[in-house]
């Protein structure tokens, strides 16, 4: 009975053996499998040893309608994080040069941390570079360990192209690999993708420090990778652990590729702002006065390489110039002179790269554009450009960038100097009409800037050069009280200190103002010297005199004919009306143009005896003092007798001043020069 039993009960068992192996299939069916066979036969054993090197991810066992749309969404956001990087990061949301792939300059990504929105400056740019470079650093991996490698190809070509970081796509590819591939497909999903992030780590090791820093700042230009790495755990951290409880449904990726991005967005809007980082990119760097192509530069070589050049040789003996190498170079110094006047170069003349300030010069002001009037987008509404203008406007940074454009255009080459010395030498202290109405525009839209201040100077300049006097003394009147009241108020420019011994010594806010301590005590002085010069002891009632006056105060010192119209002027007072007021200053004025040094300083020195009563003696005496020093200085040591008696000659001019003008505009910068002086040589 047991046998009998026993043989009826073994069918029993293999049929149930059959139907659990059809379940199986029909669920590993259900779940997607492309292989649906019994569990623990010897052909499933044998086709789980021919198992491919890269793995699908637990992602792909859903809808692939509901996987494909997920997909893409986080394509879409993922996408919008590279377009967002490229534009605070160069200014542009697409930024790829194909020519420029293999450059190593653009491997490196210190360029991130000093250039533009330095994180040195802005300190909350470290959050913002951590958290888009966490996104670029996870994102494709967890879409390569969850879903399959196939998956994270997008992924890294829009890193590729849109963010414009070949060298980090390359190690993302890596990662993306090593995430996919059965040997590290850990039971802790977690330990296998910190693992998987190796690549990133390494790259940003290698590249992301800041080059020609000191070490402080060196170390902490790794601050935005470490943090880039902290946030892609977290994203990964979050990624898997809701998706350990909700078997690993395909949104999200997305959801938090979504989150992490706006959370930058945010954090951009809010600490920096797009008005600033424009300002950065196009103005902050390009401060005029630092620019080199403006600083002097000697054309003695290029001059000698132009003459000595047969083609140019004998270009120019078909123009009759002389074939003598010091005529000939006469000549053209006087051509040179000329065609700068027009702000050119002559065709003949073999210009260097160190002298083509016209170039740069161009630049420049497309770069100070960008920021006045920011160009419209192909993709942008009329209304949002419209609203983007009407803030850009109002912005605090508008009235530097048109500080500096109008500075630049203000930038003349001095003709005479080049003649006398060969030395290409800017000058930007005389306002040129081309450059008013820039200077107008930062008066009337920002008046309460410390920009403006040098726009009331030069547009009273102008004032004065058109005889409208009173309005003139009313603009320098305005500057000198708004002046008065920022260094009683305290805010004037606060100047730099360097604290070496702080730990956060590196970070420093960046500078409000264009106008430094010293650029506005050196208007102090010419809104002062101005108001002299333009004031009633200058000037009668005549018109002749007004009008004089108007010449006077417009003559350019850097022209060709200031002395032609100087001489002009001083024959007009002596034949129209010897007792002009302003007979001194023209004196003074001719007395400046004289080379020889000790005749200058006689004809100082009689100006000062006999005008001392009037603002032309005042600065003929100071005049003087300053010469007296530079005579001192340029006293070979030598002579030691020579020297002292110089030094003690501008000491005496100096003591002289303070005595007879305590209260004059130049005693205080007296007083310094006299404590300057040594005591005994």
């Amino acid at each position: 009975m047991a046998k009998k039993n026993k043989h009826i009960k073994a069918p029993k068992s293999a049929a149930n053996a059959t139907m659990r192996s059809a379940y199986s299939a029909e669920a590993a069916a259900k779940a997607g499998s492309s292989v649906a066979r019994p569990l623990g036969t010897a052909k499933d054993e044998s086709l789980r040893s021919a198992r491919s090197f890269m793995a699908v991810g637990p992602t792909l066992h859903y809808s692939h309608k509901n996987v494909q749309r997920c997909w893409l969404l986080a394509v879409m956001a993922f996408g919008l994080s590279c377009l967002f990087f490229s534009r605070i990061v160069s200014g542009s949301f697409w930024s790829f040069d194909f020519q420029a792939v293999t450059t190593p300059a653009l491997w490196r990504l210190d360029r991130f941390i000093t250039e533009g929105v330095s994180i040195f400056e802005y300190p909350w740019q470290i959050l913002v570079l951590g958290l888009l470079m966490g996104i670029f650093a996870i994102v494709p991996v967890l879409m390569s360990q969850l879903s399959s490698f196939q998956y994270s190809l997008v992924f890294i070509l829009e890193v590729f192209f849109l963010a414009n970081l070949p060298g980090f796509a390359l190690c993302l590819l890596v990662s993306c690999i090593a995430a996919a591939c059965r040997p590290l497909r850990f039971r802790s999903r977690f330990t296998a993708i910190a693992l998987c992030t190796a690549p990133q780590l390494i790259y940003w090791g290698c590249f992301g420090g800041a080059k020609a820093v000191e070490p402080i700042k060196w170390g902490f230009s790794f601050a935005p990778w470490l943090c880039a790495w902290l946030i892609a755990l977290s994203i990964a951290g979050l990624v898997l652990g809701i998706g350990h409880f909700t078997r690993y449904k395909p949104g999200l990726v997305w959801t938090f590729t979504t989150v992490f991005f706006l959370l930058a967005v945010l954090t951009f809007k809010i600490r920096v702002g797009f008005d600033e980082l424009d300002y950065q990119l196009y103005v902050a760097k390009n401060n005029p006065e630092h620019v080199s192509e403006f600083h002097d530069h000697g054309i003695i070589e290029a001059l000698d390489k132009t003459i000595k050049d047969p083609t140019i040789r004998k270009y120019l003996t078909g123009f009759f110039y002389p074939d003598e190498p010091i005529p000939l170079r006469k000549e053209l110094k006087k051509e040179l002179q000329i065609q700068l006047s027009y702000d050119r170069w002559p065709s003949w003349f073999i210009v260097p790269d160190e002298l083509k300030y016209q170039r740069k010069k161009q630049w420049l002001d497309r770069q100070y554009d960008l920021f006045i009037d920011p160009p419209k987008f192909w993709w942008m509404p009329k209304l949002l450009y419209s609203e983007l203008k009407r803030r850009r406007s109002a912005s605090d940074r508008m009235p530097i960038a048109l500080y500096y454009k109008a500075l630049l255009n203000e930038y003349k080459p001095d003709i005479q100097l080049l003649g006398q010395k060969e030395l290409l030498h800017f000058y930007n202290d005389y306002p040129h009409r081309e450059s008013l109405l820039i200077w107008y525009r930062l008066y009337d839209d920002f008046p309460k800037s410390t920009e403006s201040l040098e726009a009331r100077w030069r547009i009273a300049w102008h004032y004065a050069g058109l005889a409208l006097f009173e309005q003139a003394d009313k603009l320098l009147a305005e500057a000198q009280t708004i002046l008065a009241e920022f260094a009683t108020s305290g805010k004037l420019p606060k100047q730099e200190q360097i604290q070496e011994n702080r730990f956060f010594s590196p970070f420093r806010p960046p500078a409000e103002s264009a106008m430094t301590v010293v650029k506005l005590r050196e208007l102090q002085r010419k809104l002062a010297q101005l108001l002299i010069l333009i004031g009633p002891e200058n000037r009668t009632q005549q018109a002749n005199s007004k009008k004089r006056l108007a010449e006077f105060a417009m003559l350019n010192p850097h022209s060709q004919d200031y002395s032609r119209r100087i001489e002009e002027l001083l024959k007009s007072t002596q034949d129209g009306d010897p007792n002009d007021p302003l007979r001194d200053n023209i004196l003074l004025a001719r007395a400046k143009l004289i080379a020889d040094e000790q005749r200058r300083a006689e004809q100082l020195t009689r100006l000062h005896k006999e005008f001392q009563n009037t603002d032309g003696g005042m600065q003929a005496l100071y005049d003087l003092a300053l010469l007296k020093i530079g005579l001192w200085r340029r006293q070979d040591k030598a002579s030691l007798e020579q020297k002292k008696k110089r030094l003690s000659d501008a000491r005496a001019t100096l003591m002289s001043f303070i005595s007879l003008y305590p209260d004059s505009i130049y005693t205080q910068q007296v007083q310094k020069n006299l404590d300057g002086l040594p005591t005994a040589e």
